[in-house]
């Protein structure tokens, strides 16, 4: 019967966009959630800096990307992908710690982010990065000294006949300091 066939009809469609509606609104929950620890996060690490994210398209956030704006002190805002190479890996790490407000993994593995950091920066990131070690583990790769002082523990690796040596280093004096 045509009628019973439109009432399904409609059902079904109310039904999918409901579903859409859904999707939409925890997407937007979750957008909002990462962009405001986004700001925070990227305010703290670049010291009254700013930092956000942004929808391309606002009325249909499937259909379109999200982007990075960022303001490093004393600089225009601009786009992360106008952004140097240390502050692309500023926004990077940022944007990270951000997704780990919404669903925290137990680790994270970091290899040389802090390459392109001057030693402000550097020392700003381990910092915020032992911080947030309480609930994550952080294993970060590093050359820079600033991040090696700030580690609760410290490998060295090196190659020796060929093959990989590894060696636990003292704890560094700022480790031992956090910790009475």
């Amino acid at each position: 019967d045509l009628n019973i066939l439109k009432f399904a009809s409609v059902r079904i469609l109310n039904f999918m966009n409901e579903l859409e509606r859904k999707k939409r609104d925890n997407f937007m929950k979750a957008f909002d959630e990462v962009n405001s620890m986004f700001q925070e996060i990227f305010t703290k690490i670049t010291n009254c800096g700013s930092g956000r994210l942004v929808l391309e398209n606002v009325e249909d956030p499937f259909k379109g990307g999200v982007d990075l704006l960022l303001r490093f002190p004393g600089k225009a805002e601009l786009a992360v992908g106008s952004a140097s190479g240390g502050e692309k890996s500023v926004a990077a790490v940022c944007f990270i710690l951000a997704l780990q407000s919404i669903h925290p993994m137990p680790f994270y593995i970091f290899d040389e982010v802090d390459a392109h950091l001057d030693s402000v920066n550097s020392q700003r990131l381990a910092d915020l990065l032992r911080e947030r070690s309480s609930g994550s583990q952080f294993v970060l790769i590093s050359l820079k000294d600033i991040a090696v002082s700030r580690a609760m523990r410290v490998y060295g690796v090196f190659i020796q006949r060929g093959t990989s040596q590894i060696v636990s280093l003292p704890v560094p004096e700022a480790a031992t300091h956090d910790r009475t």
